[in-house]
């Protein structure tokens, strides 16, 4: 795919489709009463954003949820290696004050 930008705030971006997909894309463009590049820099935006807001968020069924408040309001007591890591990181931050560990 190739990209090419303009001075106007617009960018040109070439690809190729099968002709199955660019008949779909220019009789639904017409059905909206749309260019096929509207069209398409329509449904490409809508696309890019919907994938966006599903990687920046995490989605929990009812069950998982549940559980999620539930370690939270009761967490489990420290484990050993728990308790050995913090006192590891307590005696690096002791050494080098100024690390902003």
């Amino acid at each position: 795919m190739h990209t090419e930008t303009t001075d106007s705030g617009y960018a040109r971006l070439s690809c190729r489709v099968s002709v199955r997909i660019k008949h779909q894309a220019e009789e639904a463009a017409a059905l909206l009463g749309q260019s096929i590049t509207d069209f398409t820099e329509s449904a490409l935006a809508d696309k890019a954003q919907a994938v966006l807001e599903r990687h920046e968020r995490i989605t929990l069924s009812d069950r998982d949820f549940a559980r999620f408040v539930a370690a939270i309001e009761n967490p489990a007591p420290p484990t050993e290696a728990l308790k050995k890591a913090m006192a590891d990181y307590r005696a690096l931050q002791a050494r080098h004050p100024d690390a902003g560990l």
